[in-house]
């Protein structure tokens, strides 16, 4: 987005499609030329997240030689973090739009899983690879539309993030490990496990930011993983 909206001076909205497409097509050709291979030759889970863990610090290498590893702000004009009162809270531009489309987002996919082929395709695959195809199920295909729609999704994220706070190359680190504990957290085996876990996540670190301050934030994620793993591993929501 940085280099379609503040380098190239393109229109927003054009600079938010090619964005979106262009992390759509980098996790597309990941899962082709990486996660594909790894996954013919029966890799187990914990080798599919070490080789996503390399994936990403690469990633973050190479965008760091690109564009420097200094604070990289989207908004190019002051229209583009205007700000306003909500319930004594100021809220920028970016942060009231993300909390109008999430729950959109949220239904959108909803109705993915539930009502269409692919929904069907991708809950199948979960239970059971080999079952899934087996029964006519396209496996190679269907991961590859989970690739690209999970790449738009992380750059629709990291868009957003740009225009809140801004973005640095290591900022996908530093989000992967609270993302993962969410998931644990909200139950890995459950679609609404891990948005519950992300809500729990993001509102315990909202109030330890207002009763112990900001320095605590990084630890509340791991905080809550430990507390988890102690009274119920397998997370709050099962399959």
């Amino acid at each position: 987005m940085f280099l379609f909206y503040r380098e190239m001076n393109l229109h927003l909205l054009i600079s938010l499609f090619f964005s979106l497409l262009s992390a759509g097509l980098y996790l597309l050709l990941s899962y082709q030329f990486i996660f594909k291979v790894l996954l013919a030759r029966k890799a187990k889970n914990l080798v599919l997240l070490i080789a996503s863990f390399g994936l990403l610090t690469a990633t973050s290498a190479i965008l760091g030689m690109i564009f420097g590893n200094q604070i990289t702000y989207i908004p190019r004009h002051l229209s583009d973090i205007y700000t306003v009162e909500l319930f004594g809270a100021v809220l920028n531009l970016a942060q009231v739009v993300a909390i109008i489309i999430v729950p959109i987002i949220i239904a959108i996919f909803v109705f993915i899983r539930k009502k269409t082929r692919f929904g069907i395709a991708m809950r199948a695959m979960e239970d059971d690879v080999e079952v899934a195809q087996l029964v006519g199920i396209p496996k190679d295909r269907t991961f590859l539309k989970i690739f690209f729609l999970s790449g738009m999704l992380a750059g629709l994220a990291g868009i957003a993030e740009g225009f809140d706070l801004g973005l640095i190359p290591s900022t996908g680190l530093l989000i992967m490990l609270p993302t993962i504990i969410a998931t644990v957290v909200g139950g890995m085996q459950s679609f609404w496990g891990g948005i519950l876990g992300a809500f729990i996540l993001a509102i315990v670190q909202q109030f330890t930011v207002v009763f112990f301050g900001g320095s605590w934030v990084q630890a509340v994620p791991f905080v809550i993983l430990v507390i988890m793993l102690f009274i119920r591993p397998e997370g709050i929501l099962k399959k």
